[in-house]
């Protein structure tokens, strides 16, 4: 599998919109790696793609992407920075042209909720060009080649309103753990009972070095998080590392996080990367 980091940033972005905090004034005079675009990704060159935040039309222009050629798309949660649903309805009659396939959209029900009240403002849906599949935590499910597992993220009301994945294509298996606190002992439970061994894991790091807090993670919970996956026979030398979805509140620069897992074999993310694994 490979994947493409087209933003890796919280909801405010690096420069943060309304901000003057050491982190977003380095990012605007260093620019490069330390701008930071709403977090979404891309598998395989297209084949596959998670979460559609407001940013996404920047990704297209930046990554000369057509979007009209992406048919899957999996949805984390609801929050704004994961789903802009109103760019989402412009794929209706009226706003696009010449469109042949259809956009298979997955996520869950509460989701399902904000995906439907932007269509009800449009005032117009069409199952032949989009159409959205619910699914529920816990659930093995499959888009094309790819088998999913969904499990409930620590994150948003905490009532299974947001979701994680480990994703399986071609024997090769990734966990995708964005926005999300540490995982419950449920959750650590699922991932053992079904035998995991992943190839690739991208963690939530959006606090960074400060203290923690339950909806998202930071170096320390990173680190205690390979670790028990390291007990539980979850991951191996080769396993590839990767802290992701950073905000400015955390304090620090891309640089300086690079500093902070030095020594901890984790790579730090950043708008652009592409790992093939």
């Amino acid at each position: 599998m490979k994947i493409k980091y087209l933003g890796t940033s919280a909801a405010e972005r690096v420069p943060a919109v309304f901000c003057k905090c050491r982190v977003c004034e380095n990012a605007r005079k260093v620019k490069g790696k330390e701008l930071r675009t709403q977090t979404q990704i891309l598998l395989d060159d297209g084949d596959l793609m998670i979460d559609f935040p407001g940013d996404t039309y920047h990704h297209l222009m930046k990554y000369d992407l057509d979007i009209t050629d992406i048919d899957s798309l999996l949805l984390t949660h609801w929050h704004s920075d994961h789903l802009y649903a109103e760019d989402l309805a412009y794929r209706m009659d009226g706003y696009a042209n010449g469109i042949t396939n259809k956009l298979d959209i997955y996520g869950n029900e509460f989701v399902h909720g904000f995906y439907n009240r932007a269509f009800e403002l449009e005032g117009r849906t069409d199952k032949s060009k989009i159409e959205y599949h619910e699914i529920n935590p816990y659930q093995k499910f499959q888009i094309k080649d790819y088998t999913i597992y969904s499990l409930p993220a620590q994150h948003g009301n905490f009532q299974e309103d947001c979701f994680i994945y480990v994703i399986e294509k071609d024997g090769k298996q990734m966990f995708y753990t964005h926005d999300t606190g540490y995982p419950t002992e449920e959750m650590w439970n699922f991932l053992k009972k079904n035998n995991f061994k992943f190839d690739f894991v991208s963690m939530d790091c959006n606090e960074q070095g400060k203290k923690n807090y339950s909806a998202h993670m930071n170096i320390e919970k990173n680190q205690e998080m390979i670790r028990q996956m390291k007990k539980l026979g979850m991951c191996d030398e080769k396993t590839v590392f990767v802290a992701d979805h950073f905000s400015h509140n955390g304090g620090s620069t891309h640089e300086e996080m690079k500093q902070l897992f030095s020594d901890k074999n984790v790579i730090i993310a950043y708008d652009g990367l592409e790992i093939e694994f």
